[in-house]
């Protein structure tokens, strides 16, 4: 699962949940510029975690629609590197021109419970 964070984001709606994601992410004229001076890195992240889904109530998390779970086991061992957007009109042969983008990524699986 991952969730964009733009400062570009929020288009008139409680926190914008950036669908579709392009949309999402660049509906703020006047905050990202994708030429010079470049500031793509500055204003658009993404955090990511992987999760293995469980039948198990004691991994439930209530609400991951508000971003990426922090706590004790959670989020503790991250790395960080530079990508690009996504979406689904990109992918081996279509690029995106919008980069750099800062994605933070949670280096283990979670297990989580399906409900």
């Amino acid at each position: 699962v991952h969730w964009p964070h733009s400062a570009a984001g929020a288009c008139g709606t409680e926190w914008q949940f950036q669908t579709p994601f392009y949309d999402g992410v660049f509906c703020n004229d006047g905050v990202v510029n994708i030429l010079t001076p470049l500031n793509t890195y500055k204003n658009i992240g993404v955090q990511s975690q992987t999760y293995t889904i469980v039948n198990d109530e004691s991994y439930f998390h209530d609400n991951l629609m508000y971003g990426m779970i922090v706590d004790e086991n959670f989020g503790v061992d991250m790395t960080m590197y530079t990508g690009s957007t996504t979406g689904t009109s990109r992918d081996n042969d279509v690029c995106s021109r919008f980069a750099p983008i800062t994605w933070q990524v949670d280096r283990k699986c979670h297990m989580i419970s399906a409900s």
